[in-house]
């Protein structure tokens, strides 16, 4: 008979704890759920328009911030000040917060939402799904085939 080894989800990734500070994101925004090919398309417009955001930060992350109770997603820019607001884009504010930085392989990501769908597993770790969380998008993670999610605390 062969053996079937179990993989446990607290395997995949590490975890870090980390404060960070107010942020202002201007982006472009769906309502959830939506699709994958949706979710590209919205980081191909942030991408063919982030030249109409002013303010940009030296920041090198996109954000995709899932917010408003889980019914929003907004992938956006961090600027320093909020300006004009290019037609069709969003401004959102993620206030000062102490988060649960969850790291780990791309490939594990439904896995993991999966996890985090049942509430005891949210509690054990602390964290709070009515606040805004987020995914951060650099040339360092995705290229390598890792993610980080920002879950914040409590």
């Amino acid at each position: 008979m062969m053996e079937i080894s179990q993989v446990h989800m607290e395997d995949l990734w590490s975890v870090r704890r980390e404060r960070l500070g107010n942020r202002w994101l201007i982006g472009v925004q769906n309502e959830l759920p939506q699709s994958y090919e949706d979710e590209q398309r919205l980081f191909a417009t942030l991408r063919s328009r982030r030249d109409e955001i002013q303010h940009q930060t030296a920041d090198p992350n996109t954000y995709m911030v899932i917010h408003d109770d889980g019914s929003k997603m907004t992938v956006a820019l961090m600027v320093s000040r909020i300006g004009e607001i290019p037609e069709g884009m969003v401004s959102l504010n993620l206030p000062e917060e102490e988060y649960e930085v969850f790291r780990f392989e791309e490939k594990h990501i439904c896995s993991f939402w999966q996890y985090f769908c049942e509430s005891d597993h949210r509690s054990k770790y602390g964290v709070n799904a009515a606040k805004a969380r987020f995914e951060t998008f650099n040339d360092i993670l995705q290229p390598n085939g890792v993610t980080e999610i920002y879950y914040p605390k409590e």
